[in-house]
């Protein structure tokens, strides 16, 4: 079937573009674009003439790029031509070309740069129903577009929380000023109690005390821990959250009945992760290290429940078992809440963006819903699907996102795009009612590391941090003094990324619905796409910079395989090594043909100087290695394992058997050679960027005194998430392009089930 609505625009505002394009596809709205950019086009293709055509609305998004493009204003005209309605979305002041202003000139608009987020797409969608274009939710008679902005919100009404125009006339807002016991201002005890289940609606605020931080938003210290931060209760009585103050994490609880009783239930140095209240309301379970503990509420007394690998997210079900993902996301297993052995669920691929999500467990424990290994990194478009725990059976729900919630009144709860989401489910029979539609806009959570920063409770009530996607960010050099200058690359979601041996290019991973490989000229900063089929990651120049190594799967398929393709060339990749889970590059020797990649957990050496490339394991054992690079002289090669539960960096020495050094301290990671050899490079959870110099000549020990060098808050990826310039004076990073806006309250909303019924 052909689209709706035909979206003209410039390539050089694809990012923007996109964002405005994903949100009205996620309301069911029939939108072809084209993918590629149309500036990149070298032909103005049949395909676009026919889609013109067949389109009832062309929307023109017009900025001063494409009002100078000769593709832009060819669409335009035929669209006029053809008696079609035309759209004009301003995404910034633009004057309009003579060749434009007969085809423009006194045509209805919008201007994205003045409008919310919520507030263009309301316009759009008005606008788009208005003309004829199935809308769900907007009726053919709704109120068109119009110049005017008298009929826009209010900006600044804090009763208005960012929610949809639809869930905002429905809603009585308000918000509660009240500090107890140090975390609120005033002693005064409320007299709502949050587990009652009146009809009316009600939004509340919790603002936390000055010398406290949320670790979300500008005061995350751990990039990759952005989702871990909250919860409540399953009555809907306590909620549980993490604060950070002079570096110590606390664990508190806070009784949301009187708002009297709020404790700080466990403190520690350590990066506790996890929030998980029991079913019976009375304890919480966290993770601490390879252990999982859990916290009587009223005493404080903590018990050890059992042990795992590199714990994720879990949940605590009403069936005696807790479910969690661990080792790296890999794993999904249960364990009694008494204490035992962990019990095995799923296991699927160690591959960058295939990690399972956070769990939601049936009642009863029948099965289990949670996204599933997506098509990239970007975990805004992971399929949650549901694993049967009797058959093992995996189905597909329809719906794509991250930290998925099923309320009992019949509703599916997910994050996707910085917001919360909601649909009409049966669970009987595994299916949605309905699109999903935003009931909460603009919440903290990260896509790529699956984690939102809300909870529901079985009461029917949401608590959430606002924010946003925080895995957005800008390609930027970084000098050796932390000094940032970005490259001028859009704003959107990059995964790993390597600068080319000469350092004039770059070949960065690129997440939208799917991953692609794309290089950039470090002199201007113009980019072509290297891929295009199926999902690809983790690039690795060749040795002479001439092409690109890197993985590739079909979009249905867990299994990667290794592809080398030469810049500029026509015709298809070269398959290099055969297909296998968990297989990522990670360097070449500097005097042979031999390449240290990850292959599951374990790190091997690939010989491709023979005819059939062969391999053996080099590092390899119960706990799981990462990243293996070699240094510049190639004796030595450095790698970081959880060798003690955690994990830590180490350097082993390819020409002294048995010969390995770790780097002291926890948390430590993301470690990358000088291009002389003489020092090492690495991170420290809380965003430090660290360095010590490596004497290959020190037999006690090579590795040097470490020192700062900078602080940055960057994007994180699994793997190395920045690299260092040739010459050793810059690193190349993925930064956000605004700082995060600090979190200084906790967002509640009651009854949310009377919410979602007029919705539906």
């Amino acid at each position: 079937m052909s689209a709706e609505v035909f979206v003209s625009y410039s390539s050089q505002d694809h990012s923007q573009v996109r964002k405005i394009i994903d949100r009205l596809r996620d309301a069911g709205i029939s939108v072809w674009m084209d993918e590629g950019g149309i500036d990149a086009a070298t032909l103005w293709s049949e395909a676009i003439v026919e889609a013109i055509n067949e389109c009832k609305v062309l929307i023109m998004m017009v900025s001063r790029h494409s009002t100078d493009s000769a593709n832009v204003v060819k669409e335009v005209m035929l669209a006029s031509e053809s008696s079609k309605i035309i759209l004009p979305v301003y995404l910034e002041p633009a004057d309009i070309p003579t060749r434009l202003k007969y085809q423009l000139t006194g045509i209805q608009h919008s201007e994205a740069y003045n409008l919310t987020p919520d507030e263009l797409f309301d316009e759009l969608a008005r606008g788009l129903a208005k003309n004829g274009v199935m809308v769900p939710g907007y009726d053919v008679n709704s109120t068109p577009v119009s110049n005017s902005n008298s009929h826009r919100k209010k900006r600044g009404n804090k009763q208005s929380w960012h929610i949809p125009t639809m869930i905002a006339m429905t809603v009585t807002a308000f918000i509660l000023g009240l500090f107890f016991s140090g975390l609120f201002k005033s002693n005064s005890k409320s007299e709502t109690s949050v587990t009652n289940d009146s009809a009316s609606k009600k939004r509340l605020k919790l603002d936390i005390p000055g010398d406290e931080n949320i670790p979300a938003g500008a005061d995350n210290p751990f990039p990759w821990g952005g989702g871990r931060s909250i919860t409540i209760s399953p009555s809907g009585r306590y909620l549980g959250y993490y604060t950070i103050t002079n570096n110590i994490k606390n664990l508190n609880i806070l009784d949301l009945n009187n708002f009297s009783d709020e404790k700080k239930l466990i403190s520690s140095s350590l990066e506790l992760i996890g929030i998980m209240f029991s079913p019976d309301n009375k304890w919480i379970a966290f993770f601490d290290k390879e252990k999982i503990k859990k916290v009587l509420i009223e005493t404080g007394e903590v018990t050890i429940i059992g042990e795992t690998r590199v714990p994720n997210y879990g949940y605590w079900a009403d069936d005696g078992y807790i479910y969690y993902v661990h080792s790296l996301g890999r794993k999904l297993s249960r364990i009694k809440d008494i204490g035992s052995s962990p019990e095995l669920l799923h296991e699927g691929p160690h591959q960058e963006g295939a990690t399972l999500g956070k769990p939601y467990v049936v009642s009863g424990g029948k099965g289990v819903i949670l996204a599933f290994p997506g098509k990239g990194i970007n975990r805004n478009y992971a399929p949650i699907k549901y694993l049967d725990l009797n058959t093992k059976e995996i189905k597909e729900l329809g719906v794509s996102g991250i930290w998925p919630y099923y309320h009992q009144s019949g509703y599916l709860l997910f994050a996707r795009n910085g917001n919360i989401w909601a649909c009409p489910f049966d669970l009987d029979n595994l299916s949605v009612g309905a699109n999903p539609v935003p009931i909460v806009n603009g919440i903290s959570m990260n896509a790529i590391w699956e984690s939102a920063n809300y909870s529901v409770s079985e009461s029917g009530s949401i608590v959430y941090l606002e924010g946003r996607d925080e895995s957005q960010g800008i390609p930027a050099w970084v000098d050796l003094e932390g000094n940032v200058t970005p490259t001028g690359m859009p704003e959107q979601l990059y995964g790993i990324s390597e600068i080319s041996p000469d350092g004039k290019k770059i070949a960065i991973q690129i997440a939208t619905e799917k991953d692609d490989i794309w290089i950039y000229d470090t002199e201007n900063w113009q980019g072509s796409r290297l891929t295009n089929e199926g999902s690809n990651g983790w690039p690795l120049w060749s040795k002479d910079g001439s092409g690109v190594v890197y993985v590739s799967r079909p979009l249905e398929n867990e299994e990667w395989s290794l592809y080398s393709k030469k810049l500029n060339s026509i015709g298809s990749p070269e398959q290099i090594w055969e297909p296998a889970k968990g297989l990522i590059p990670g360097s070449w020797h500097p005097s042979n043909d031999l390449m240290a990649l990850n292959l599951e957990s374990d790190i091997w050496f690939i010989d491709f100087n023979n005819t059939k490339p062969s391999g053996e394991i080099f590092a390899g054992g119960d706990y799981l290695e990462w990243v293996g690079l070699f240094s510049p002289d190639g004796n030595w090669l450095s790698y970081s394992a959880d060798k003690q539960g955690i994990y830590h960096i180490y350097i082993q020495s390819l020409k002294e058997k048995g010969v390995t050094y770790q780097i002291s301290g926890d948390n430590k990671g993301e470690v990358l050679w000088a291009p002389n050899g003489n020092s090492l490079y690495y991170f420290e959870s809380g965003g430090n960027l660290l360095t010590a110099e490596f004497d290959s000549k020190n037999s006690s020990n090579p590795i040097g005194e470490e020192k700062k060098l900078f602080y940055l808050k960057y994007i994180d990826n699994p793997g190395n998430s920045y690299d260092v310039h040739p010459n050793g004076k810059k690193f190349l990073f993925v930064v956000p392009k605004k700082p995060y806006k600090k979190i200084r309250d906790i967002r509640l909303i009651l009854n949310l089930k009377n919410e979602l019924k007029n919705l539906f």
